[in-house]
C-alpha cells in the first residue's frame, strides 16, 4: 500500500485533489478534520492554554482560537503541542487500519504535513502550488477573509514548501490554477504511476 502525502498553503485545493482519489478508490485522511476531533478531545488544556475567552458552550470556538493564534507564533506553537500529537497518533491508526484490507492507496491530506512530521510516513508527496494572489481571491470568496488575515495566515505557513518535506521522499508538483478537468488529469496520470488502474 502507497501512502501518498498531500500537501500545499491555504486555498491551494487541496481538497479538490483528495476527492478525485477517492473517485479511484484511494483512502484518504482529512488532517484538517481530525484537528476538529483532538480540539474536542483537549477542552480543558485549551481553556488552561488560552483562557475562557475561546470556550462557547463548552466547546472550542474555533474561530475565536483562529483569530487568537495566527496573530501569534507561539500562541500557535502552544496549540499545535496540544492537538497534533492527537492527530498524528490518528494517522498512523488509520494507516494501519488500511493495510491488508486490498486498499492501494492512502492520501494524508494535510497542509502542516511536514510541521507534523507526517512527511515521515509518506512513500510519495504531492505539493499542490497556486500563486499567491489566486490563493486570496480564493480565501476572500469562500472564507470572506480580508489581505490582513490572510497574509497573517500565510506567514503562519511559511514552512509550508516544495522543498521542506524529508529527504529521500519523492516530491511531485501538482497545480490548480485550471479547470476541474486538469485536476483530474494530473491524478489519474499520477495514478498510472503508481499502478492504480483507471477506466
Amino acid at each position: 500500500m502507497k501512502v501518498i502525502g498531500l500537501s500545499g498553503r491555504a486555498c491551494a485545493g487541496k481538497n479538490q485533489f483528495a476527492k478525485e482519489f477517492e473517485s479511484l478508490g484511494c483512502v484518504v485522511i482529512d488532517v484538517d478534520l481530525l484537528g476538529h476531533v483532538a480540539l474536542e478531545k483537549s477542552v480543558g488544556a485549551i481553556r488552561e492554554t488560552f483562557g475562557d475567552t475561546v470556550i462557547l458552550q463548552g466547546k472550542v470556538d474555533r474561530k475565536a482560537l483562529g483569530r487568537l493564534v495566527f496573530s501569534d507564533p507561539l500562541l500557535l506553537a502552544k496549540l499545535e503541542s496540544i492537538t497534533h500529537p492527537i492527530m498524528v497518533s490518528m494517522c498512523k491508526d488509520s494507516i494501519e487500519a488500511a493495510k491488508g484490507k486490498g486498499v492501494k492507496a492512502l492520501v494524508l491530506n494535510a497542509a502542516l504535513l511536514h510541521r507534523m512530521g507526517l512527511d515521515g510516513l509518506c512513500d510519495e508527496i504531492l505539493f499542490v502550488q497556486v500563486p499567491l494572489l489566486v490563493r486570496f481571491f480564493r480565501a476572500r470568496k469562500r472564507d470572506h477573509q480580508t489581505w490582513k488575515r490572510f497574509m497573517a495566515r500565510e506567514k503562519a505557513q511559511q514552512d509550508i514548501c516544495f522543498d521542506r518535506f524529508a529527504k529521500g521522499i519523492p516530491v511531485r508538483k501538482m497545480s490548480n490554477i485550471g479547470p476541474s478537468l486538469f485536476i483530474h488529469r494530473q491524478v489519474t496520470l499520477y495514478c498510472g504511476t503508481i499502478g492504480i488502474e483507471v477506466s
